[in-house]
């Protein structure tokens, strides 16, 4: 029984969360992933200071007026289905509170950002069937290397190398050349932060301290795919002064991670073109890595249904939103 699917990089398409939650609905879905880039971007020019006060409003009007009444009302009607989210590197982080709110008041939707809980289906199917079905958990982490966009709200240097994206100026500081709602999170790497990801997490308040973290029972959210896979992708970028630029736009030290620690599942997202340039899974030394995909421009939800108990078991859906 297929009873899970992730989806991502929606970008405000509210066609495409109204046909996911009816896709829930009809398919019985228990668990709702969806792994970044939630709400609508808005193209940053540093020129115009006032192009990110733009971006925070409309944001702020789409979670107010669209996201969250839509998902509230279907929560409220659909007790024994659950919502995972992070946001992503175009999300404002700055209105990240309205997301907090909302999971507080809402016991079936969850805001994962840098955060450790019990997945909600396992605890109630271990309830009915003890000893047979593992204690499942879900992580989440939402940053992504330099080289998106300008907004740094949810960027992190990979290591203390400090690469910068091809094109940048070697001597300069992504968040003095970016563009930030909140400077929280950027005393760190994304390599530091998962050197010990289950202190890391323990730092979030809103995580269950009662959980001994073990990657291997723990479902992960990821905005950024693990680098040089076919789940990162990118259409050919050709070069920059002479110099080829790479066609993956993951992160390193999230394929590293993932190499060292074995998670039970990832599920990332950010490279919508993978789905096409590449593949919607992957296996990495026995851990199964999906990034759905994202067809939110053409009014199409890539989506991918699996078992949360043999991840291996999954299947890939293209549904169009019609017009």
């Amino acid at each position: 029984m297929m009873q899970a699917v992730a989806v991502t990089d929606l970008h405000g398409n509210i066609r495409l969360y109204e046909l996911l939650l009816r896709v829930v609905d009809v398919w019985r879905i228990s668990s709702v992933f969806i792994t970044g880039d939630l709400a609508p971007g808005a193209h940053l020019d540093k020129t115009e200071a006032e192009q990110d006060d733009k971006g925070v409003r409309v944001q702020a009007s789409f979670w107010e007026k669209q996201f969250i009444p839509l998902l509230e009302n279907f929560l409220l009607e659909h007790r024994q289905s659950d919502i995972y989210v992070i946001m992503g590197n175009d999300d404002r982080r700055v209105n990240e509170l309205r997301l907090i709110d909302f999971d507080e008041a809402i016991p079936n939707f969850h805001l994962m950002n840098d955060r450790l809980i019990t997945l909600r289906d396992a605890c109630r199917k271990k309830a009915f069937f003890p000893g047979e079905l593992p204690l499942l958990y879900v992580a989440g982490y939402p940053y992504v290397p330099p080289g998106g966009t300008l907004l740094m709200d949810w960027v992190k240097y990979e290591n203390r190398v400090r690469l910068r994206p091809e094109e940048m100026d070697p001597c300069a500081d992504i968040y003095e050349i970016g563009i930030s709602t909140s400077s929280a999170g950027h005393g760190s790497t994304i390599a530091e932060d998962l050197g010990d990801f289950g202190a890391y997490l323990k730092k979030n308040e809103r995580s269950d301290t009662q959980i001994s973290y073990d990657p291997r029972t723990t479902i992960h959210l990821f905005h950024a795919p693990p680098y040089n896979t076919v789940l990162d992708w990118a259409t050919p970028r050709g070069r920059h002064d002479h110099v080829k630029l790479s066609d993956h736009v993951g992160s390193v030290e999230i394929h590293r991670f993932i190499q060292a620690q074995h998670p039970y599942l990832v599920l990332c997202g950010h490279c919508h073109e993978a789905v096409v340039t590449g593949d919607y899974k992957v296996d990495l030394e026995g851990t199964r890595c999906v990034n759905p995909g994202s067809q939110a421009h053409l009014n199409v939800l890539s989506l991918v249904q699996f078992d949360l108990y043999n991840p291996q078991h999954m299947k890939q859906f293209f549904i169009h939103a019609g017009r």
